[in-house]
């Protein structure tokens, strides 16, 4: 148990280097698809319908974002529960097949990968702010079982993005808060600007996992933007590519004791980054953040409607207390408030961000809490 929390104490200040701009949402975790498309079809059930509304403000400017995303699972699957799957080859005739626990891997059943299908909708934008963009995505993720008790898969992805600016409409902008995918670096300035640009996208994505009952974790990483489009909506520089943008994150469940226990979750994003290095101007400004925190689950809650919580941090700038509501296995609220507690050293980190969840999933097996140290999924 000692060396278990030592683990979440480093994982935790791992992130404590990292230092610059805000990235969109507070809770990354509860988009996915936009943040990893290999995480497409990488939960509990055979199909999840979520929404993300995040209400953010800073102190000049306001910028709501709402992103929409529906993935399915194809194939025979251990990771979530529809089908009946018998745990065993030997059964008697007088027995029924046991059903399999679908969020769970098991020695002897031999299931080999599953196929994931999403579609991602993400809109940001404001009645006083001059740019307002959209991005429809479509993944494709591959799920394999390496061994009894481990995954791995890899996903891509296509996005058709579009904008429209009109510096008429307002000039209420601030870089902290807003979706970007788009250029538009004059903040401020002059009035009257107008234009709209699109381009289509491809991402990339990976990752790896392992369950036993003591730990769990997963690793995973991505890249967006794989070929530059051009990114500039005032048709003012035909030369502005949108460079990489990569993620990465860890998930590490632990055994706390028999009434909770814990996932401790760390996700990074980075954008402005090219294959090889390359010097460009106004390479600082590009954004970079690094979410980190923990999350508690009760252990076979009693109730199948019960109150889970949480707590983030971005680059120890901020705080984000998170709420996980579940009512039974086919809804799942969360809440989230970041605050920043010093924007005045750290001018960086001054947006405050109201931010709630819906998602609705189809044969899911079990809550969270439920068997939750034979558990792979906590997305």
């Amino acid at each position: 148990m000692r060396s278990q929390k030592y683990l979440i104490v480093l994982m935790l200040f791992l992130s404590e280097g990292v230092v610059a701009q805000n990235a969109r949402f507070s809770q990354m975790g509860s988009a996915p698809i936009q943040f990893n498309p290999a995480l497409t079809g990488r939960f509990d059930g055979k199909v999840r319908l979520s929404g993300l509304y995040s209400s953010q403000e800073t102190i000049n400017a306001h910028m709501q974002h709402e992103n929409i995303s529906i993935d399915a699972k194809f194939g025979k699957y251990k990771s979530s529960g529809d089908e009946e799957t018998a745990v065993s080859d030997v059964v008697s005739a007088k027995s029924k097949p046991l059903k399999e626990g679908k969020d769970e891997v098991f020695k002897k059943s031999r299931v080999y990968g599953y196929w994931g299908v999403g579609f991602n909708y993400y809109h940001y934008g404001d009645k006083k702010s001059p740019l307002d963009a959209a991005f429809y995505s479509a993944s494709l993720a591959r799920h394999f079982y390496n061994k009894s008790n481990k995954i791995f898969g890899f996903g891509v992805q296509a996005t058709y993005a579009e904008s429209k600016l009109d510096e008429i409409k307002g000039t209420e902008y601030d870089r902290e808060i807003s979706g970007g995918g788009f250029r538009y670096p004059f903040p401020g300035g002059p009035t009257g600007r107008q234009g709209t640009k699109n381009y289509v996208d491809f991402n990339g994505g990976a990752y790896y996992g392992m369950v036993t009952d003591a730990v769990m974790f997963e690793l995973g990483g991505s890249m967006h933007h794989l070929f530059y489009p051009k990114n500039d909506p005032s048709g003012k520089d035909n030369e502005t590519e949108l460079r990489h943008t990569v993620t990465a994150h860890s998930i590490l469940r632990l055994r706390l004791n028999n009434r909770w226990g814990i996932v401790q979750k760390n996700m990074y994003w980075q954008e402005g980054l090219y294959y090889r290095s390359r010097k460009l101007n106004g390479d600082s400004a590009e954004i970079v953040a690094f979410w980190s925190g923990l999350e508690f689950y009760k252990i076979n809650p009693l109730s199948k409607y019960n109150v889970n919580f949480g707590f983030y941090t971005r680059s120890f700038r901020t705080m984000m207390p998170y709420l996980n509501i579940n009512l039974g296995k086919m809804a799942n609220i969360r809440y989230s408030y970041e605050l920043p507690f010093n924007s005045k050293k750290f001018t960086a980190y001054t947006a405050k961000r109201s931010e709630v969840a819906l998602i609705l999933t189809y044969k899911r097996y079990t809550s969270p809490g439920t068997r939750f140290y034979k558990k792979l999924n906590f997305w």
